[in-house]
């Protein structure tokens, strides 16, 4: 299910999947493996976040609003800490 929203998501903002692939630094082949097997990490998740213009976050199911956003930000933060 996972796969399918990410290619829907790819579709939908007009991004090639070379594109992608690429900006994961994955070969072609290991992003067809992350797709069928719905197995994407937290930060390959942000980097398609941030390729396609959108935002990785835990929305509230009452108020329908974002509690925790996730960019590329955290990211570089992770990797100095």
């Amino acid at each position: 299910m996972i796969g399918n929203k990410i290619k829907a998501l790819l579709n939908i903002r007009n991004i090639e999947t070379k594109t992608a692939y690429e900006q994961l630094d994955l070969m072609q082949q290991s992003f067809s493996r992350k797709i069928n097997n719905n197995n994407f990490k937290t930060d390959e998740l942000i980097k398609l976040a941030d390729i396609s213009d959108t935002q990785l976050a835990f929305i509230d199911k009452k108020t329908k609003q974002p509690l925790i956003t996730f960019d590329k930000d955290d990211l570089e933060k992770e990797n100095n800490d």
